[in-house]
């Protein structure tokens, strides 16, 4: 929508100028319109292009229907008020704005800074909170520890009866990430117990980890948590965990010591659905893995980090699945950290050889997956693929993400395993231990996300691995990516998609 010169509107590609009047439409059909071009949240400070703003300079009548409006007023995104040139009324326009939502609907602000200290910033956060708290749904902000304990510690006066989602990021005073154990309740959020009865979903971030006495949340009734950039220790987040019984979706970071005098014992958490672990150092102590129990559980995300560890040990993996009790559907498995030496690669002519990982109980303990992300690093070992082809192994299979050397030995493995899909149910399965029990028919695998990790091969030869991907024709596409690897580099130098 622009202006014309002689002040009426013009309309997408209609290069007939328009006069507001010209379109006399009803306030609700107008609000229909307005909402096909307002789209987000009321920044502040208002950008040159805010739609509320152009829309409400046209005339009176566009301004009454854009202020009256209470659902375009009612979420709010605070950007980087420490950096930008910030006008001299921005709290009295921000007061102006929030009035416009009425007291109707919750309100929904998030603060976006670089973590920089900003006494505009922290003005604002407390002016939205002393004012709104009460109508407050979800709040996202960076802050101090100072302003953890004053705006939502044990002793702030502060009620949130409507919020239902917070995300916290706790820096230091200077802005910086401190690196020292934090000392014995130096964050309590304990009020929260009371004073917001409908929170249901904690997102927090301290980087330098919290102590076992610190926070205090209202886990017990906790849905959704991510403490994704908080590492915790083992021990923490087993009396985390145990308090959690109606948690659906969780994300943990857990920082693994090499022992601890605390002993473990089985804990059940009977609702969770998703679950992501971030496992810092995991075989320092594999305890945990074989204490907990999540009979609903569907997707499950590990993402491990190790020190100078080339061949990945998959025994904690076992462990954990064997326990878990779980209908899981889909597993990502993503190791980050590069190994000390170039022996991990299969022997290709002069490239350096690969010990597979062990997969055949992961597999196991996950018989009904239907998607299976393997980050690159985690090798399928040949026999594997032959299970898999035939529907011995992951019979209900149909997304995959997998590295190779060559990537020759995957596509014959989906070539074979969609050839085996369509033939007919017959014979005893080799893995059912039963002369009686037959062998289930593969369900075929409809999309393919595939990483070449070779060593110098040419242009050519990886044009032939992705023609005999797109040969394959899966229903839902592919992706294909190669990565050079120079001894303990990698670069990725080639990618393609097709769908």
């Amino acid at each position: 929508m622009n202006h014309s010169p002689n002040g009426g509107i013009v309309l997408g590609a209609v290069s007939t100028a328009l006069r507001p009047n010209d379109l006399n439409f009803p306030a609700d059909v107008l609000q229909r319109i307005f909402d096909l071009v307002i789209r987000g949240p009321v920044v502040l400070p208002p950008p040159v292009d805010d739609q509320r703003r152009i829309l409400a300079q046209v005339c009176s009548r566009w301004r009454n229907v854009v202020t009256s409006t209470l659902y375009y007023w009612s979420s709010f995104e605070f950007v980087e008020l420490d950096q930008v040139p910030l006008p001299e009324n921005l709290l009295q326009l921000a007061q102006v704005f929030l009035c416009r939502s009425k007291d109707t609907v919750p309100l929904f602000i998030r603060f976006r800074s670089s973590g920089l200290p900003s006494n505009v910033a922290c003005r604002m956060l407390k002016f939205v909170i002393r004012s709104y708290a009460h109508r407050l749904g979800f709040l996202s902000c960076v802050v101090t520890k100072k302003e953890l304990r004053t705006f939502f510690g044990a002793i702030h006066v502060f009620h949130f009866p409507l919020l239902q989602r917070i995300d916290l990021k706790v820096r230091n005073k200077d802005g910086c990430i401190a690196t020292r154990t934090p000392v014995m309740g130096s964050i309590d959020l304990s009020g929260f117990n009371q004073r917001a009865p409908s929170l249901r979903h904690v997102t927090l971030r301290i980087l330098d980890g919290i102590h076992p006495a610190d926070l205090r949340l209202p886990w017990g009734r906790l849905t959704q948590i991510d403490l994704g950039d908080t590492p915790t220790r083992a021990n923490t987040f087993m009396r985390v965990v145990e308090q959690l019984l109606f948690l659906q979706d969780g994300v943990f970071c857990i920082k693994f010591a090499r022992s601890y005098s605390a002993t473990f014992r089985p804990i059940t958490i009977p609702h969770v659905r998703r679950l992501r672990l971030r496992l810092i150092r995991p075989g320092r102590d594999t305890r945990i893995f074989s204490k907990l129990r999540m009979p609903s559980l569907q997707e499950l995300w590990l993402e491990r980090e190790e020190v100078g560890q080339s061949m990945r040990d998959m025994t904690l993996y076992e462990t954990l699945l064997a326990w878990l009790n779980a209908p899981l559907k889909h597993i990502t498995i993503a190791e980050h950290s590069l190994p000390t030496t170039t022996w991990f690669l299969p022997r290709l002519e002069h490239t350096p050889r690969l010990m597979y990982q062990r997969l055949d109980d992961v597999f196991r303990s996950a018989h009904n997956l239907t998607t299976l992300y393997l980050y690159p690093g985690v090798f399928m070992p040949p026999l594997i693929l032959e299970k898999v082809a035939s529907g011995d192994s992951l019979p209900f299979l149909e997304k995959l993400a997998v590295s190779s050397v060559s990537g020759y030995d995957i596509v014959w493995m989906v070539q074979e395993r969609n050839l085996t899909s369509t033939r007919p149910e017959s014979g005893p399965s080799s893995d059912s231990g039963s002369l009686l029990t037959p062998m289930v028919r593969p369900v075929p695998l409809n999309y393919l996300d595939l990483v070449i990790m070779g060593c110098g091969l040419d242009e050519g030869s990886i044009q032939k691995v992705e023609d005999a991907v797109g040969a394959l024709l899966l229903p839902c596409g592919y992706l294909f990516r190669y990565v050079h690897i120079h001894g303990r580099e990698a670069s990725t130098s080639y990618i393609r998609t097709g769908e």
